[in-house]
């Protein structure tokens, strides 16, 4: 073989290394990615996706009367996807195991305490907190009601437009609930309710109920009534409403929610929602 044939490939294999020599120079002199850049752009990217909407107003739920029934109206209500305070009423069939099963799905639970009403009282007889009552009778009465369902984390008044309105019968109940670390939220079945007041001078911790969703059976009344807490809750930043174990209010609700959840509105446990 001529010198010529030998340096044949080797020239070829220099010129293939020079080449790709000036490749790699040329893009090592290109212009450099700005530090930070795709970090930057990767978080911008994140913060779109995982944005929180904005809270509008809170909105605490508060089911009164659980505990008479065991049923598919009374299953409903806790499978609304939002935190509810459900409000149990002793003295029934299922006031206690009603207690277990709310919990157990995710909910808190009070004791809805039977009160003297101005008009006619109607059952749970054994619980009712009345105004001719001695101290100690009406405390006992706190303790069977809070022993009947253990589950409770405060309490509200069942009627009692007579009884929130006397200051003998709520120093007791808010010394029963001292003792016993829970809260108080006061219906305000009577504007003369002194109930807040002796929470607050007992420093029980405690809240007032700013509307009663369904007084009136009707869904587009109780429809009516839930868009007035909305509105209180979007000016004031939270709101504390009132239902019943019904079929037409388990109907707005189930209706409602989910666009008042879209619309920004968050729904809280009351126990939030103390002062």
């Amino acid at each position: 073989m001529s010198k010529l044939d030998l340096r044949t490939p080797i020239i070829y294999f220099l010129t293939v290394v020079i080449v790709l020599l000036l490749i790699i120079i040329k893009r090592m002199g290109g212009p450099a990615e700005e530090p930070g850049t795709a970090a930057k752009e990767t978080i911008e990217e994140s913060s779109a996706v995982t944005e929180p909407i904005r809270v509008k107003g809170k909105i605490g739920l508060i089911i009164d009367d659980f505990g008479y029934r065991n049923d598919e109206i009374s299953d409903g209500f806790l499978h609304l996807g939002v935190n509810l305070t459900c409000a149990v009423i002793p003295g029934h069939a299922y006031s206690s195991s009603f207690g277990e099963k709310a919990v157990s799905r995710g909910h808190e639970v009070i004791v809805h305490m039977p009160m003297e009403n101005v008009g006619e009282n109607r059952g749970e007889e054994e619980f009712v907190l009345r105004v001719d009552m001695k101290p100690d009778a009406v405390k006992n009465r706190v303790y069977d009601a809070l022993d009947q369902i253990p589950e409770a984390i405060g309490m509200n008044n069942h009627q009692g437009s007579q009884a929130t309105a006397d200051p003998g019968v709520m120093n007791s109940v808010a010394a029963v609930l001292k003792e016993r670390n829970k809260f108080f939220i006061d219906s305000r079945t009577t504007p003369e309710t002194v109930a807040e007041s002796i929470m607050n001078n007992w420093k029980v911790p405690s809240a007032r109920r700013n509307v009663f969703l369904d007084n009136d059976h009707d869904e587009e009344k109780i429809t009516r009534q839930l868009l007035s807490l909305v509105e209180i809750a979007e000016r004031d930043g939270s709101a504390i409403g009132i239902g019943h174990v019904k079929q037409n209010t388990l109907n707005v609700l189930r209706k409602q929610i989910p666009e008042l959840k879209r619309k920004g509105f968050k729904f809280e446990f009351v126990s939030n929602m103390l002062y």
